[in-house]
């Protein structure tokens, strides 16, 4: 075989007509999400609120805002700058945005400016992770009965040198006296030196109690025995463990019970799956007002009881919380606990580990809670896009995206007779058990 000719720039030089829908492969992961979305018209409608007809010159499309925003979680990207050095040079992402080969992308500072000044309030965040939701259900993804939920911590976009001495005055009837009293004299409060001090210095240590960060006073300390401290905050998740998509989620301060997490997020899901009747949990959400607000839902919780929580030495219980942890313990060794405990460790610990792994959530990318709900918020909407890209019916697959053929709605009759089965009782064949773990591993 004669060797080839050798290749110069002179090809790359030419100016060609060329189609840039025609250069991205059919089945690109942008172009399956966009034709599973369809109709992106939801994100104009929840962004009008935030603008002003005829005034001022005409602003980026807030769909191209929130396109980019969904890109850089679904890349994994947290800088800005680098998400559009990286759309500059991507076709897919460039037909995702509709741009052309020659436009200019939007500026950083635009769609930073969005993310946490005009829409920091998070409702057009909250439209699109709902909207995926809905998706998903409408596409067969989520099953709906079930509810794995765990929680997780990201690391805050603080330093711990940043920490200062919290010198804000404890709330309580003292207080208030000695405030009344200081401003009843007339002459200021007077310092005086402290007592020279002998011996070694003693260690001290940062509690959020006594310390807070100038940086970013809603992150949080949390260290780990063994571990150095940092400042975090806490996210949540609740995953539908059909096709791993999450149904819930809730970005929060790392501070109080995690347990208390649960109800909100009960409450968020409750309007998009109604049919819910049980959630499962680690040992770190049990608590007894956690266990009674799932029963006033009509929620089976299968949440495992702290050693602590439990009558000594098996004893009788004496107090309703111990008799709570008991009937929690029961239902943990079930066989339906023990297919949730097997959900949770393969569905919502995988979905953490994929967000951190996989879509930037390891560390926040801005200061506040709000601003953290917001990046949690993108990321569960970038997995559940994920999802759909994936495993929902196209119409080059001979079945159509929004509605359903006749096998498709066979295959739904099907479901909502296993789920009525299934939801009058909640315990599992140990051969279901076994298929179940075969398909986590899978």
């Amino acid at each position: 075989m004669a060797m080839g000719e050798a290749r110069t720039k002179e090809a790359a030089r030419q100016i060609a007509m060329v189609c840039l829908d025609e250069l991205v492969p059919g089945d690109d992961r942008y172009r399956r999400i966009d034709e599973t979305v369809g109709d992106w018209g939801f994100v104009r409608e929840a962004a009008g609120p935030y603008y002003v007809e005829r005034v001022g010159r005409p602003s980026v499309d807030p769909i191209v805002l929130l396109k980019l925003m969904l890109a850089g979680a679904l890349e994994g990207i947290g800088s800005m700058r680098e998400l559009l050095r990286v759309a500059d040079l991507r076709l897919d992402l460039r037909l995702f945005l509709g741009y052309g080969l020659g436009e200019r992308l939007p500026a950083h500072q635009t769609i930073s400016e969005a993310q946490t000044q005009r829409f920091a309030d998070g409702e057009v965040f909250e439209r699109l992770f709902l909207h995926t939701v809905a998706l998903c259900k409408q596409q067969g993804l989520i099953e709906g009965s079930h509810l794995s939920v765990d929680g997780f911590h990201a690391e805050a976009n603080a330093a711990l040198r940043s920490l200062r001495a919290s010198l804000q005055p404890i709330a309580g009837e003292a207080t208030e006296e000695r405030q009344a009293e200081e401003a009843a004299a007339s002459d200021p409060p007077q310092l005086r030196l402290a007592e020279p001090r002998s011996g070694p210095t003693p260690k001290r240590k940062a509690a959020n109690a006594t310390a807070v960060s100038t940086s970013d006073p809603d992150a949080r300390l949390k260290g780990k025995p063994g571990q150095r401290p940092h400042l975090v905050y806490r996210g949540h998740v609740g995953v539908d463990p059909k096709r791993r998509c999450v149904a819930s989620c809730l970005g929060e301060r790392a501070e109080g019970h995690e347990g208390d997490a649960l109800a909100p997020i009960l409450d968020r899901v409750r309007f998009v799956l109604p049919e819910l009747a049980s959630v499962g949990a680690d040992q770190g959400f049990a608590a007894e007002r956690v266990w009674e607000d799932a029963a006033e839902r009509r929620i089976v919780a299968h949440i495992p009881p702290q050693k602590t929580m439990l009558p000594r030495n098996g004893r009788e219980p004496r107090t309703d919380a111990q008799r709570l942890a008991l009937a929690a313990k029961e239902r943990a060794k079930s066989e339906a606990g023990v297919w949730a405990h097997r959900r949770r460790m393969a569905d919502a610990e995988g979905v953490i580990a994929e967000l951190k792994n996989q879509h930037a959530l390891g560390r926040v990318r801005c200061r506040g809670t709000p601003a953290f709900h917001v990046q949690l918020l993108l990321g569960c909407a970038a997995i559940n896009l994920k999802r759909l890209a994936t495993h929902a019916p196209t119409a080059h697959q001979g079945v159509a995206a929004a509605p359903k053929t006749a096998a498709a709605a066979l295959s739904t009759a099907n479901d909502q007779r296993e789920h009525d089965r299934r939801r009058a009782s909640i315990r599992l064949s140990r051969k279901q058990l076994v298929w179940t773990a075969s398909q986590c591993l899978n």
